[in-house]
């Protein structure tokens, strides 16, 4: 039991106590002792001495109070609420070191250094660096990417390289606008970003580190344009089903991969990257989405059999199925992932060339088109939801072309008769 407690105790440290105290080491002039701020931090004791001092027999330890006797301060519920607060401001700041993971490399000094300077303000990057830190634990290799890119957005129109909380305020969000904007950028990319910062800011405040009264888009107000249309119809899909490439080239790879991708309900780029040959069990694969953790179980269709043949050859359980992760390590692998990906795309666009489509071809579209020509089949939304793995059915309405005309003719027909 002894044991156990020990390895509990080490998996989660113990929490920095922090007391006021009479410090009697040394009387002042008229006899008094100063009060002091004690922080234990790795069972190392430091005192802040405070400005007030009192007799012995005026000072009451258990509530760490000045008791009523004392003459020498006229307001003495003051006194006590500043000397209270003195530790309550401890507390919060040694709370929100402990959010960031910070708190552990601290020694008791610089923790004491960190309270005396008030300098515990947590930047927008060391916070999101910590949730980044745990996506990739999880394995959420999607969603680390996406707060990677918000914090890369950040450092290129700030201009402040460590940004607090309480300094993101209405103005400067409005000169992140600016700056993303007058580079030719689109409104939904600058929207993708600020949505992942408001989840940044508002995670931060369920956390305890920023206040709610700093929240800065209560007057602003995130804008989209309507989506450029991202899918290509089952013809065009056809059409680079059939096209002759050469076996085990780059635009051949490419060129399955986007296949497998619409075969499989859209599946993501980077969960194709990291399906293994574990992935497959039976006539299913099952895997789980690097970007929300939804654990999904499809059916392996035939076409999806013909591409996975052309890969399985010799390979282990643990192999990765597809070329695409060739390091290892979890940053070099999703270095990888970015890097192929981009080059798919570029390959894609030759295909797009080679089939006479002229439609900005990557990967991304295999997803929509598989979404759009199931809605243009009269598959239920809810259930094109559930294929993609959205968690509401408005995300999935963004990924469906608008109805043709001739089908809103046809239904406004049928109902005036």
């Amino acid at each position: 039991m002894l044991t156990l407690l020990g390895k509990l105790l080490g998996k989660f440290p113990m929490k920095p106590s922090t007391k006021i105290i009479l410090d009697k080491r040394r009387a002042k002039n008229d006899g008094t002792y100063p009060l002091s701020l004690r922080i234990t931090h790795k069972r190392v004791p430091l005192n802040i001495t405070l400005e007030y001092s009192v007799d012995e027999d005026h000072w009451d330890q258990a509530s760490q109070t000045i008791t009523p006797e004392c003459k020498k301060y006229k307001n003495l519920s003051r006194v006590n609420n500043k000397i209270q607060r003195k530790r309550i401001e401890a507390d919060e700041i040694i709370d929100v070191l402990t959010v960031t993971g910070e708190l552990e490399r601290l020694s008791a000094s610089e923790l004491k250094s960190k309270i005396l300077n008030k300098s515990a303000r947590v930047t927008i990057k060391s916070f999101t660096k910590e949730i980044i830190d745990q996506l990739k634990f999880a394995k959420k290799l999607g969603n680390a990417s996406v707060y990677e890119q918000a914090l890369s957005f950040l450092d290129r129109h700030a201009n402040q390289p460590d940004i607090t909380f309480e300094e993101l305020n209405f103005n400067v969000i409005k000169k992140l606008e600016a700056g993303h904007l007058a580079e030719g950028n689109s409104l939904n990319s600058l929207s993708f970003y600020l949505r992942t910062i408001r989840a940044i800011f508002n995670r931060a405040i369920k956390a305890g580190v920023v206040k709610r009264d700093n929240y800065p888009f209560i007057n602003y107000s995130i804008k989209e344009t309507k989506t450029v249309k991202r899918a290509i119809s089952k013809s065009d899909i056809e059409k680079i089903m059939n096209l002759s490439l050469p076996i085990d080239t780059a635009k051949w790879h490419a060129r399955n991969y986007f296949l497998f991708s619409f075969y499989n309900m859209g599946m993501n780029f980077m969960d194709i990257a990291l399906l293994r040959r574990s992935n497959i069990s039976g006539d299913r694969l099952e895997y789980t989405r690097a970007k929300t953790g939804k654990i999904y179980s499809i059916k392996l269709q035939g076409s999806s059999l013909e591409i996975l043949k052309m890969y399985l050859r010799d390979q282990e359980p643990n192999d990765f199925i597809f070329p695409i992760i060739k390091r290892t390590g979890l940053a070099l692998q999703l270095m990888d992932i970015q890097n192929e990906r981009k080059k798919n795309n570029t390959y894609l666009k030759k295909i797009a060339g080679s089939c006479e489509i002229k439609f900005n071809l990557t990967s991304y579209v295999a997803r929509h088109s598989w979404a759009t020509i199931a809605k243009n089949l009269n598959v239920p939304v809810s259930v094109i939801s559930e294929g993609l793995g959205h968690e509401d059915i408005k995300t999935t309405q963004i990924y469906l072309d608008e109805f043709e005309t001739s089908v809103i003719d046809d239904a406004n027909k049928l109902i005036t008769g």
